[in-house]
């Protein structure tokens, strides 16, 4: 078994965030491009160096890396401990990666228990947490929580350690096990609970507070698992059973809150105290929506988001502003809101909510923030009033966040009107009987609106990226096998956040179905029936156009070798034996050289003039913060 020599880790780990850094600088000087002839120069500039950055990890990936998580190389404490260390200065600095620091604690935390080297195996599985954390998709939190609640198991053994920072992991997962996103029923309550009371007999424990009460406030530190426990038990869509309410009003609101001094009150305290009252009925979802959106208007604190990049659970600002106003969104959408005020409200919310969005800086590890922004457009979707108001909003909150998927998605509307055109000139008994167009005259005199649905369907169908933007983003290495596995759940988390939206019927087809198979026998997800959806017409156009896009993508994909669409592309679509694409839409479109022409045009010459315009539009008018790192965003 070969050897790792000692402070090789360190170099390699050194340099890795050091191109980061300069990836970062690179970026900047995008944006900033006064005009074309340098934006060119720094987009020139910065797929060189993406190209060569991307061939020199994966050397030292596979030297190192990829070896050691394979058990390839020979693991002793001391390259363990090496190893460690250079993945807690990545965290501390904000700057989580898959491979280099999850795969790598995996194995660390693997070893570490192997060797019987408890307190280092507390600190790796309580570091492996953070990183699963901040990824904030569900699926990443399942896997923190998992962590969390194995390091909080060691409560029994606190005092037993001898080093303060493995105990404080011990405190900090406590609480961070009793966090959630949004629990599904009260039995998932009922466990907050029960992990809160029993954190809270730890925390009171005399031989603890002996120990460490000179350290850490460990009342303080209480007050916050509270806030924590009281925002997982009230941010869902289930309402808690009575035992739940009793529980609330009992043991985590203050005394003597009401009304009258509801503004003086913390973020959370207020929201709790207004939805406790709401499903006691002791008052309507009429007064409870209102009083909860004057006490945000009434609290409205600038927040400091390098803060908020550690200390977002406990950080009331932050709440004030986008936590309790996602609540405000999920009172209006309810079915027994009678307010004759209602759409005049909403604006007035939703205008709060551009306020606050367009303030939102690019931060260098921004996961939990776009997730907050994301599922608060999921709650204003479900009370926005017609369709182009929804669509604006996800684009100008969730695609325009996430930089990368607003550029594929705009090259893909422009490819599949291209290919829709041709459909309608060609063969527009494709398009009967959907949309209402009932005959083939019907279809070409709706032709504006049939392209405007396809495009809008392009800018939707990856929206559920945006919860995986750090592995998007990814663009230095190979992604991890589960990247990979994450990023085939994209079109569910699509799927998911337009669930009970008034565009979920329109568009949900294509946003779940663009990675099936023509027949239905390959692709993801599973349970996704293409074959018989009524919209499987544009399923089958935007999954083409998708793969046209990713396929000829010479500016931005510095992990795979692009091709030209004419002719290998066109020819490795037409000879298609796993049935991945629709061989009638192929053939229209090989066969007709206008169609030919334009898809190679905006494919290959014409895809620097739509980069550049996108970045003009949509991305260089945003003010950069200077102390907070531009997101690591754009071509992929």
């Amino acid at each position: 078994m070969a050897v790792i020599e000692k402070g090789l880790i360190t170099e390699f780990y050194m340099q890795y965030r050091a191109n980061l850094n300069r990836a970062r600088e690179i970026e900047s000087g995008l944006v900033k491009a006064s005009d074309r002839s340098i934006w060119v120069e720094k987009l020139a500039e910065k797929s060189d160096f993406l190209r060569s950055t991307y061939a020199y990890n994966e050397k030292k990936l596979g030297d190192l890396i990829y070896p050691f998580l394979r058990g390839e190389l020979q693991l002793d404490v001391e390259i363990a401990d090496e190893f460690f260390e250079n993945i807690k200065a990545m965290t501390s600095d904000v700057e989580n990666d898959s491979l280099l620091t999850t795969e790598v604690l995996i194995r660390l935390s693997d070893f570490y228990k192997k060797e019987g080297l408890v307190e280092k195996w507390i600190l790796s599985m309580y570091m492996l947490g953070i990183s699963y954390n901040d990824k904030s998709n569900d699926i990443s939190i399942e896997k923190a929580r998992d962590c969390f609640e194995q390091v909080a198991g060691m409560s029994d053994k606190y005092c037993e350690f001898t080093e303060w920072e493995t105990r404080r992991r011990i405190i900090m997962s406590n609480n961070y096990s009793i966090e959630d996103k949004e629990l599904r029923n009260n039995e998932e309550r009922l466990l907050r609970i029960v992990q809160y009371e029993n954190f809270k007999k730890f925390l009171t424990r005399e031989d603890v507070r002996a120990l460490d009460g000179d350290k850490i406030d460990l009342d303080e530190f209480l007050q916050v698992t509270k806030e924590v426990l009281m925002w997982a038990l009230i941010r869902s869509d289930s309402a808690p059973n009575r035992a739940v309410l009793e529980y609330m009003t009992r043991e985590l609101l203050p005394d003597g809150i009401n009304r009258e001094n509801l503004n003086e009150q913390t973020a959370v305290n207020a929201t709790a105290y207004v939805w406790c009252n709401l499903y006691a009925h002791n008052f309507p979802a009429d007064t409870a929506v209102i009083m909860l959106f004057r006490y945000y208007k009434a609290n409205n604190k600038e927040i400091d988001y390098k803060e908020v990049l550690n200390t977002h659970v406990s950080n009331d600002a932050y709440q004030k502003k986008i936590t309790c106003l996602q609540e405000c969104f999920r009172i209006l959408a309810l079915p027994d809101i009678t307010l004759d005020n209602r759409e005049s409200l909403f604006y007035d919310m939703a205008e709060a909510f551009r306020q606050i969005y367009t303030s939102v800086p690019h931060l260098s590890s921004n996961g939990f923030v776009n997730d907050d922004l994301c599922r608060t457009v999921r709650l204003m979707l479900r009370t926005a009033y017609d369709e182009e108001e929804s669509l604006e909003y996800i684009q100008e909150v969730i695609l325009n966040r996430n930089s990368m998927t607003l550029i594929h998605s705009m090259m893909v509307g422009k490819i599949a009107i291209i290919i829709m055109n041709a459909l309608i000139d060609k063969n527009p008994e494709m398009f009967l009987d959907v949309l209402g167009t009932r005959d083939v005259h019907l279809v070409k005199s709706r032709r504006q609106y049939l392209l405007n649905y396809i495009d809008r369907c392009a800018h939707l169908h990856d929206i559920g990226k945006a919860y995986i933007s750090d592995v998007i983003n990814q663009q230095m290495r190979k992604l991890t096998d589960e990247e990979r596995a994450l990023i085939k759940q994209h079109p569910t988390f699509g799927s998911e956040l337009l669930a009970g939206t008034k565009i979920a019927e329109k568009y949900n087809s294509v946003v779940e179905g663009h990675h099936k198979s023509f027949d239905g026998r390959g692709g993801y997800p599973d349970d996704f029936d293409n074959v018989h959806d009524k919209m499987k017409i544009f399923i089958d156009i935007i999954t083409i156009a998708d793969c046209i896009d990713a396929a000829t993508d010479t500016l931005g994909r510095n992990y795979t070798k692009s091709k030209m669409w004419l002719p290998a592309l066109a020819d490795e679509l037409e000879s298609d034996e796993q049935m991945r694409y629709n061989q009638e839409i192929v053939n229209i479109i090989k066969n007709d050289d206008e169609t030919c022409k334009s898809i190679s045009y905006i494919t290959d010459a014409g895809r620097t003039d739509i980069y550049y315009d996108i970045y003009r539009r949509y991305i260089s008018d945003k003010e950069e913060n200077p102390e907070i790192l531009i997101e690591q965003v754009l071509i992929k």
